[in-house]
């Protein structure tokens, strides 16, 4: 009888627990609902992540495996750093490996990168620290974590197979290390494979597909009272009528959308452009596109137009949080605002509320 790798049963039970507690999640990539996507690019004009068959062997394999568990299931293998019933894969879809859905693979080769948001170059596992912050209501794992390292190698995983496309081959992939994982795979000292990159590898990839693409601003100034409407419509029968989301055996399988299981007002989620954005490409699940680019932004103005919890970064007084941190030129965002006599953010919801003493 064959003896099975480590690898590879690490990689049987995930599926098998995926399948099992996460059977709402789509395989988008085998969608056939539509010709075209929302940016007009046929399913096969983007890149295609590898499949299992290209699990690497040994000790970087069983990480890649340990990362996609973290991924598609981080709110019951990761409790001591996550705060709420979200998962990684609720705004990740797919596993990760979604176009138009901020795909691992292309987030992986965005990093080391300024952000804003803290000011500063952020390499690949600062980037993930700052997901379980904010999307995720948590504390950051320390740097150097095995979590980031896992959710690093899936990710690098990810990004090789992908694009590279059919010059993948898993027994030429450069095994980095831990260290080297961490940072990303924007540097022109990674140990990636030429056919990541042009020009005698100088040149950064393209990564079609990469985030979510952004819409014009739409017609109407977007309201509230008609993103209820399409909330009602499209989305209630998966996140529920109060937007708490559904579970099965105390699991989240679709997740919350306010309230305090869900992302805080730290989050880029937040801001009422990158929820339309997520929202045209990706919603309702299965049916990206369905909802016209004014519904998107009028759903997405009534999600955040609710609770939620707090800003970490609050400084004890919602208008000096709101001017320090929520000031973004054409962006829609409800922290420090009133709505229906409350001005949110003044009676937030806690931070970690779970974290274990």
């Amino acid at each position: 009888m064959m003896k099975l790798s480590s690898v590879t049963l690490l990689l049987s039970a995930s599926l098998v627990f995926v399948s099992n507690t996460y059977a709402a999640e789509v395989d988008t990539a085998k969608l056939a609902v539509q010709d075209e996507l929302p940016d007009s690019k046929l399913l096969s004009e983007y890149p295609k992540a590898p499949g299992w068959d290209q699990l690497p062997e040994g000790e970087l394999g069983e990480k890649v495996v340990r990362g996609y568990q973290y991924f598609v299931d981080t709110q019951k293998l990761a409790p001591k750093f996550n705060g709420n019933d979200l998962n990684c894969v609720n705004c990740h879809m797919d596993g990760g490996k979604k176009e138009n859905a901020a795909p691992l693979w292309a987030a992986y080769m965005s990093y080391p990168a300024y952000r804003s948001k803290n000011n500063k170059i952020n390499d690949f596992q600062e980037r993930i620290q700052g997901c379980f912050l904010f999307s995720m209501n948590g504390t950051p794992p320390p740097t150097d974590d095995d979590v980031l390292v896992d959710l690093s190698a899936y990710a690098y995983w990810l990004a090789q197979g992908t694009l590279t496309g059919k010059d993948f081959d898993v027994a030429d992939m450069p095994v980095p290390s831990d260290a080297e994982l961490l940072k990303g795979g924007k540097r022109d000292d990674f140990p990636f494979t030429q056919a990541y990159l042009d020009n005698g590898g100088s040149t950064e990839p393209e990564l079609p597909g990469r985030g979510y693409p952004k819409l014009e601003q739409p017609e109407l100034i977007p309201d509230i009272a008609r993103g209820k409407t399409v909330f009602e419509q499209e989305c209630s029968v998966c996140h529920g009528e109060n937007g708490q989301g559904q579970q099965v055996n105390d699991h989240y399988v679709f997740p919350p959308l306010w309230g305090p299981e869900t992302y805080n007002w730290g989050a880029g989620m937040h801001r009422v452009n990158t929820a339309a954005n997520f929202i045209k490409h990706n919603m309702p699940l299965g049916m990206p596109g369905k909802l016209t680019d004014q519904q998107a932004w009028d759903v997405a103005t009534y999600l955040n137009s609710h609770d939620r919890p707090q800003d970490p970064r609050n400084q004890g007084d919602i208008q000096a949080t709101r001017d320090t941190f929520h000031q973004h030129k054409n962006v829609e965002i409800f922290y420090g605002k009133e709505v229906d006599g409350k001005v949110l953010g003044s009676e937030s919801y806690p931070n970690h509320p779970r974290k274990p003493e």
